[in-house]
């Protein structure tokens, strides 16, 4: 569910229009007059009175025993959908891009203008430079320093001791204790979230957070996107380099370490104490289990069993990968001392 402290909800709208916003098609108990009031994940709890949408057989099963407003799924999805029941279910050739129409009627970003109104609370013994901005409802923890020209959104929480280096912005996002943040850093940005459509690509609304946890340090020119509709998690005592993306609905562990240029794609998992070397990329959707390591400029587009040490492009087994190496070179120095 969109947090309140960062977008305004917009609703209810009608199912009738909700349906005329997204283009989709009425297929079981569609009653025009149901409100609908946020858009939501299908992985969510509580989806009652809400839009989701579903584009992968695989995430039909995540409705099971649940009540939800109105869900947009491909017709052979929803053919499967309307022997479980739960609520409305419309068609559409596109899910993704009739959910992302209609979701963007449903809630906007709170801005500067939204909670001008509302004032923020700053601690006793916190620092704020007087050219930065702070949102309406942004709490700033006792101790905290918030540098020059840096931008807190409204409802962002700082938590105590953490120091907000200059120019870092920071939208939806909850920081806990003793957190540094590097110069020129983002969080909590819109992750690049995008459907296709007859006229173009069209946004996909970013509807989700940021929450990063105690003793976590963020170096410079960092960028961490917020969730598409859930959270992106850094955990505890974890350091991030320089020059680091992440991407909406990354979960990354406890006490990690990720070297300059790493690039984590859409809805990776992390575990703990995980290492990433420099300018390593990780592929959308995958995993990395606790303890593992990955070389610097590894390209890893499988899920990294816990402990494991991976190199290369693509990246395996850092022993299998030496010896494909070692094995190429070799045959090489042989084509040489042919000719």
């Amino acid at each position: 569910m969109p947090d309140p402290r960062f977008f305004v909800s917009k609703g209810p709208i009608a199912l009738g229009e909700i349906l005329r916003l997204s283009g989709a098609a009425a297929f079981a108990d569609c009653a025009p007059t149901t409100p609908i009031f946020r858009a939501a994940a299908p992985d969510e709890a509580d989806l009652s009175q809400a839009l989701i949408y579903v584009d992968d057989a695989k995430h039909v099963g995540l409705l099971e025993g649940k009540r939800f407003g109105l869900c947009i799924a491909a017709k052979k999805l929803c053919e499967a959908l309307v022997r479980r029941g739960g609520g409305a279910l419309a068609a559409a050739e596109n899910p993704k891009l009739a959910f992302a129409n209609a979701a963007a009627a449903l809630h906007e970003l709170r801005t500067f203008e939204s909670a001008a109104n509302r004032r923020p609370t700053i601690a006793d013994g916190a620092r704020v430079h007087s050219s930065a901005q702070v949102g309406g409802d942004a709490q700033i923890g006792a101790g905290s320093r918030i540098g020059p020209n840096a931008v807190i959104g409204p409802g962002v929480i700082i938590g105590p001791r953490t120091v907000v280096a200059e120019g870092v912005s920071i939208w939806c996002a909850c920081l806990g204790a003793d957190v540094r943040v590097g110069a020129n850093s983002a969080i909590g940005g819109p992750g690049f979230g995008y459907a296709a459509g007859p006229q173009g690509l069209v946004r996909i609304p970013q509807l989700g957070r940021v929450m990063i946890g105690d003793a976590v340090e963020i170096g410079a020119v960092a960028c961490i996107d917020r969730g598409a509709l859930g959270d992106t998690v850094i955990g505890r005592g974890t350091k991030i380099d320089n020059l680091v993306q992440i991407a909406h609905n990354v979960r990354i562990g406890e006490n990690c370490v990720l070297a300059a240029q790493v690039g984590v794609s859409g809805s990776v998992l992390i575990g703990a104490r995980v290492q990433l070397g420099g300018q390593a990329g990780i592929a959308d959707h995958g995993s990395i289990g606790d303890d593992a390591r990955i070389a610097a400029k590894a390209g890893v587009f499988r899920n990294v069993p816990p402990g494991e040490t991976w190199g290369g492009y693509p990246a395996r087994p850092m022993a299998e990968w030496l010896r494909e190496t070692a094995a190429a070179r070799r045959k090489k120095k042989a084509s040489d001392h042919d000719d």
